[in-house]
């Protein structure tokens, strides 16, 4: 799935909770969308005060080596719901700067 479209789907019903709320609504998803969304959090997060993308990370991005499988080994899947349900209401604002460090950089996200 795009990552817009699973960005969308999952801004609405933050905060979750608990991480059984966040597991009910990853268990819906793919585990590459999953990992997709662990990466953009994190993305997100390194740009939080940027409007595109740091110079540190635009190579890896361009090349296709930053992509929605960044964060596969640096966080286990059996912890994608916790992360989600600790970084709570910050996702939302983890999310808004992935989307708009990659639109400041004419990135495609289509490939992520």
């Amino acid at each position: 799935m795009h990552i817009d479209h699973l960005i969308s789907g999952i801004v609405p019903v933050l905060p979750f909770a608990s991480s059984e709320e966040a597991q009910a609504f990853l268990s819906n998803l793919e585990a590459e969308d999953q990992i997709a969304l662990i990466s953009a959090l994190y993305f997100g997060r390194s740009h939080l005060h940027s409007d595109t993308v740091n110079e540190d990370y635009l190579p890896y991005l361009l090349s296709g080596d930053m992509n929605r499988f960044w964060e596969q080994g640096n966080v286990a899947p059996s912890d994608f719901a916790t992360v989600i349900h600790e970084k709570g209401s910050n996702l939302v604002s983890y999310y808004d700067a992935f989307i708009r460090a990659t639109d400041g950089s004419g990135y495609d996200r289509s490939n992520y």
